[in-house]
């Protein structure tokens, strides 16, 4: 069996068809009135026999290549389906990560609103290192699934908690202190 591609053995095929109708051409043309043009006429016969032992071959060639290709797409088939149930996991996984941070980002927001109605500076620190914690919690989550951007977006929240944090814990000590 030859291992043609699918063009190539579709091109062989039209070839070997091109010469079976030059052949055919030639014979329906040829008149059989002589010894010479029954010679023609008998070699004709002949070529158009082994050119259609070709067009067989050639047809056969190109049926294993069409099949070829399609196991090789299927392939290809079956190995896009999966990277599409894994990038719909991965989808899932990450908005589920998403949504924590969303969730950080209101509590977030409750302790900007404390602070700016003048609330209690040790609630809100407290709150902020809940935050804080959260963060680190999403902050390894997301390593573990290997989503490393989110990953350094929590632990940049987490760090940036702590230092408000701790700046909070110092002007409720400087309020004491007064």
């Amino acid at each position: 069996m030859n291992d043609l591609t699918l063009g190539a053995a579709a091109a062989a095929l039209d070839a070997e068809l091109k010469r079976f109708d030059q052949i055919a051409e030639l014979l329906s043309r040829l008149k059989l009135d002589s010894e010479k043009n029954l010679d023609r006429a008998a070699r004709a016969v002949q070529e158009a026999a082994q050119s259609e032992e070709k067009v067989v071959a050639a047809v056969r060639d190109l049926v294993a290549a069409v099949a070829r290709a399609r196991e090789r797409q299927e392939g290809q088939a079956r190995s896009v389906a999966e990277r599409a149930r894994e990038v719909g996991t991965r989808r899932q996984e990450l908005q589920t990560i998403v949504g924590s941070f969303a969730e950080l980002g209101v509590e977030a927001s409750a302790i900007n609103l404390i602070l700016k109605e003048g609330g209690n500076l040790g609630e809100a620190a407290e709150r902020m290192e809940k935050i804080a914690g959260s963060a680190k919690t999403l902050r390894d989550d997301a390593e573990n699934r290997d989503f490393a951007e989110a990953a350094r977006q929590a632990e940049s929240l987490r760090q940036q908690m702590l230092s408000a944090r701790n700046k909070l814990k110092l002007v409720e000590r400087k309020r004491e202190n007064e």
